[in-house]
């Protein structure tokens, strides 16, 4: 029986495998599609130089200037385009008029740089700035939560009309919302049925830079209509969601701005209450921390303390990938989810597919390995698969292209291009990445608990390797299928931009420029628990679901609290099934909460069953054995695999010899006397030794406690 099913999942496999190189050559007939977007960026523009804030310790101790502008910015006129203190202007900058159904930006230049400005198929000229004049919109919602532009309709008693104020600041749009009457239809700065609060909005996504970016004004009213009914207001803009960038100096700078031009038209709210997930949780926890003047407090929905950390691990998962099918000898055992969530730490499950099965399996079969695949999926591939192309990898960032082909050699296409005026540029002009692997003891807790064999964890630490240079880096190998220009990538993980090893000699590790990384922690992108402001960090259990927004970023943020301040008093971590979002219930208790400037009793750790059934709440329910974390268990990551402390903050760690480490004690119970030599060879400089701090962290911003 055994034998029939082998033969038979063989000749599918072959069968699939065989499918996939026809269309592979088919692909190579054909250049396919970039799926790039309208009217694309005709040229770049040079750089434009602009104000940096001067930081000497900490952003959040460092004053930031006066605004030259005289708000409000006037109705059919663009605002401040040249941001106050986050630096100067780079290029492309790719307009996203199209999304919003806007008229198109305004000429700027006539050199072609930027993008096309048409009318009548004429070309006016160029925008490389993306301005757009300030302007109103009125929207009506029905009782029922329909949403459409007003023109004129019946305004029922139960209906509601919103007032959209739609501009640009900084070159990214900016949104004010407002529930009004109908007698203030003609007005702009009425605010009958405001009840003097304002929720600032943040949206989350991966960017990397380089496009204007929008949101959508349905979904804005839809995500805060709760709140627009009860007389909130609302502000957000398109760099407060990093989709479109996860420069936080930017998205500081221009919220700030933002809210200026809200009180100039409303006055001082009673308070500022920041709302959003994922990205635009980190950004609240980064903001609360860096500018304490701009929000009152927040809700982080799926959220991590910061981005930068969680690369780490993140750009970790892809060589662990190309690890288990391709450079281990043992390829079969590392198929098994089990031995992966050892080095992994993320979830792992049978109950979701493997995704771009097919296209690992022709990956490996190109580089003349027979595929192996696992039963099942970890959330280091199904959620993180493709990062390292994405934000890492200066030739390529995103498929969906901005520019026109001639240009795309001009673009750093990475987050640490993008970032280069805070990080910091190489010798070679590339913007210095943060990640680092150096002394990095991967599966170092599954050696001491003995499910990982002495022979296995020298082998992986000497094959893994690390990421290329920037320098160094090359595109991803992609054909696109024909007619359809779906891609076919033929570098799977990224491999190409991988250092490993199958042979004797040890893959190098990488090490990241410290400088650059103390200029992180100082200019505020990094969490360091530094806010007494209210935050409630609410999710969903997604874990099962292998999906990125894991639980345990909950517990690196409030570590870095309890290491900051002695407590974590004003974070709240709320977790729900899936079915069930208790966001309107965090509204309202943020509400007593500023409202009052009194912690109320109520705002405890909870957590939620599906039908909205509270099933813990209190001081102690996510302990190791609490209610709350027996039921949403909280997991790890690969560097909490590797022995790094919780909370996250370890890019550049202190390293001790082999000899100290087995001296110390480090390996536990496993005697690892016998293999010094082997781990001399695979760490020549030294292991990690977690007992001291990030050694890029500066001295005057390490932990207290």
């Amino acid at each position: 029986m055994f034998s029939t099913l082998w033969r038979y999942k063989t000749l599918c496999l072959t069968v699939l495998l065989t499918a996939g190189l026809y269309l592979l050559y088919l692909s190579s007939l054909t250049p396919g599609q970039r799926w790039r977007e309208p009217n694309p960026v005709q040229g770049v523009a040079p750089q434009q130089a602009g104000p940096l804030l001067q930081v000497s310790s900490h952003i959040r101790y460092s004053p930031r200037p006066p605004d030259p502008y005289p708000y409000p910015i006037p109705l059919g006129q663009p605002g401040p385009h040249i941001p106050l203190y986050s630096g100067g202007l780079s290029y492309p900058l790719y307009c996203d008029f199209n999304q919003q159904q806007l008229p198109p930006p305004l000429v700027d230049n006539q050199q072609g740089f930027g993008v096309a400005v048409q009318q009548q198929g004429k070309t006016l000229g160029y925008s490389k700035d993306c301005l757009q004049p300030a302007s109103l919109q009125y929207f009506y919602i029905t009782a029922d939560g329909a949403i459409s532009h007003y023109q004129q309709q019946t305004v029922t008693a139960d209906a509601l009309l919103v007032r959209l104020e739609l501009g640009t600041i900084n070159r990214f749009f900016y949104y004010l919302l407002m529930p009004v009457q109908l007698a203030e239809i003609t007005e702009r700065n009425s605010a009958a049925l405001w009840n003097g609060k304002l929720i600032y909005q943040f949206h989350g996504g991966v960017g990397i830079g380089y496009r204007q970016g929008y949101l959508r004004a349905e979904r804005l009213i839809s995500e805060r209509l709760p709140q627009l009914r009860q007389g909130f207001a609302v502000a957000s803009a398109s760099i407060n969601k990093t989709s479109y960038g996860y420069n936080f100096l930017l998205a500081e700078d221009t919220a700030s701005r933002v809210k200026r031009q809200f009180i100039s038209l409303y006055g001082q709210p009673l308070y500022t209450l920041g709302i959003g997930g994922s990205g635009g949780g980190i950004a609240q926890y980064l903001l609360l921390q860096n500018n304490p003047d701009l929000l009152d407090g927040g809700i982080a929905l799926y959220s991590y303390p910061d981005m930068l950390s969680q690369t780490l691990y993140a750009l970790d998962c892809d060589l662990l990938h190309n690890y288990y099918h391709f450079t281990a000898v043992d390829k079969a055992r590392w198929q098994d989810l089990g031995q992966r969530q050892l080095l992994e730490g993320l979830s792992v499950t049978t109950e979701h597919p493997l995704k771009f099965a097919p296209q690992v399996a022709l990956a490996q079969l190109s580089a003349g390995i027979w595929p192996s695949l696992p039963h099942g999926a970890s959330q280091c591939h199904n959620a993180w698969l493709g990062l390292a192309s994405l934000i890492h990898n200066p030739h390529q960032g995103k498929l969906k292209r901005l520019t026109t082909d001639p240009l795309l050699a001009q673009v750093n296409w990475s987050y640490w291009g993008n970032m280069a005026d805070i990080y910091g540029r190489d010798s070679q002009g590339f913007g210095h990445s943060l990640w680092d692997n150096h002394g990095v003891q991967y599966g170092l807790r599954a050696l001491i608990s003995g499910e990982l064999s002495v022979a296995d964890f020298i082998a992986l630490n000497a094959a893994v390797g690390s990421w290329r240079p920037q320098a160094a880096m090359r595109p991803e190998q992609i054909n696109y299928l024909p007619f359809l220009g779906t891609p076919l990538w033929r570098s799977a993980f990224g491999r190409q931009n991988i250092i490993s090893s199958t042979s004797a000699t040890p893959a190098a590790r990488y090490s990241a420029d410290q400088a650059a990384i103390t200029r992180a922690y100082r200019y505020g992108q990094l969490f360091l628990g530094m806010t007494d402001k209210p935050i409630i960090d609410l999710r969903h259990y997604l874990d099962p679901e292998l999906d990125m927004h894991h639980l345990e970023p909950s517990f690196a943020a409030r570590k870095r609290l309890i290491q900051r301040n002695g407590h974590a008093g004003n974070q709240l971590i709320w977790v729900s099934h899936p079915d069930y979002t208790p966001t309107d219930q965090a509204v309202a208790l943020m509400d007593m909460w500023l409202t009052t400037n009194q912690k109320p009793t109520l705002a405890v750790d909870q957590c939620f069953a599906a039908d909205g059934r509270v099933i813990a709440a209190g001081d102690t329910v996510w302990l190791d054995n609490g209610d709350c974390s027996t039921h949403y268990p909280p997991l790890s990551n690969s560097r909490l695999q590797a022995g790094a402390p919780g909370h996250g903050l370890m890019f550049s760690c202190a390293l001790i010899s082999v000899e100290q480490a087995i001296a110390r004690g480090i390996y536990h119970t496993v005697d690892m006397q016998p293999y010094a030599a082997e781990l001399r060879a695979v760490f020549a400089d030294g292991v990690c030794d977690y007992s001291m701090p990030d050694q890029a962290m500066p001295a005057d911003l390490t932990f207290p406690y």
